[in-house]
């Protein structure tokens, strides 16, 4: 697997909501998928079933048994992944849904 020339994906993640708030991806294409916290509280990107169906670089940056990457406020994470299945994934900040902090994924 070629992880050198990954196409990447920037994701803000802003008092209550993300941008975008769909992402789509191709399946069998690397990614380096960058996340920016704008917010003040801190977020997730939570989508178990996109990272169960992703073979993940580095799955260890996974928190939450590996549904999920953490961004504290004023950071950034960063992980490396290639969707695997087509299909769409629910999007959504584990602690803030209720605030509609939600989104889907897309992989073709």
């Amino acid at each position: 697997m070629d992880w050198s020339k990954p196409q990447t994906v920037r994701l803000e993640l802003v008092d209550y909501r993300f941008i975008p708030d769909r992402l789509t991806f191709r399946h069998g294409v690397t990614y380096h998928l960058h996340l920016e916290n704008h917010g003040k509280d801190l977020h997730e990107f939570t989508a178990p079933e996109f990272f169960a169906e992703a073979i993940v670089r580095e799955p260890r940056k996974l928190a939450n048994g590996g549904q999920e990457l953490v961004v504290q406020p004023g950071e950034t994470a960063d992980i490396d992944l290639m969707p695997q299945r087509p299909g769409m994934y629910d999007l959504r900040c584990a602690d803030h849904d209720w605030d509609g902090m939600v989104g889907s994924i897309a992989v073709q």
